[in-house]
């Protein structure tokens, strides 16, 4: 019977002694997970963009439905609106962070602020005036 015998010798490694070695997996790691962060929170304009079809029940009588129409130019959005009888007014102020659509525009010299929310093809949310909030939705048609 033939005993066999093996012999380890461990080595120190002194790779992650070295101080500059230790700084730049730091580095490395933090540079990582600012680009894994930094693309998740990266707002997807291409939910907005296009033509919706939109319902505000409780309007006045020609403001109730309309088209909401998005685009996009150089990552900035905007939009217009265009009523039922075909008037258009351009939107102010339109903004999409995390998941969050806003925007406003004056009707007949009142600022009316709008905030949806966007899921999938379907948008939710409130219009702001003076006479109050109404629920407004949306669904995008192209």
């Amino acid at each position: 019977m033939e005993i066999l015998s093996i012999r380890v010798k461990f080595v120190p490694v002194k790779l992650l002694n070295n101080s500059k070695m230790k700084s730049f997996l730091v580095l490395v790691f933090f540079a990582a997970f600012t680009m894994t962060v930094n693309a998740a929170m990266v707002q997807n304009n291409n939910d907005v963009v296009g033509e919706w079809k939109y319902d505000v029940k409780s309007a006045p009588y020609g403001y109730e439905k309309g088209t909401l129409t998005f685009s996009e130019n150089e990552k900035q959005l905007s939009g217009e609106v265009k009523f039922a009888d075909g008037y258009k007014i351009k939107l102010k102020d339109v903004l999409y962070k995390e998941g969050e659509l806003t925007f406003s525009l004056y009707v007949d010299y009142e600022l009316i602020t709008v905030k949806t929310k966007i899921e999938g093809k379907k948008m939710k949310g409130t219009v702001g005036s003076s006479g109050g909030k109404m629920e407004l939705t949306a669904e995008k048609t192209r």
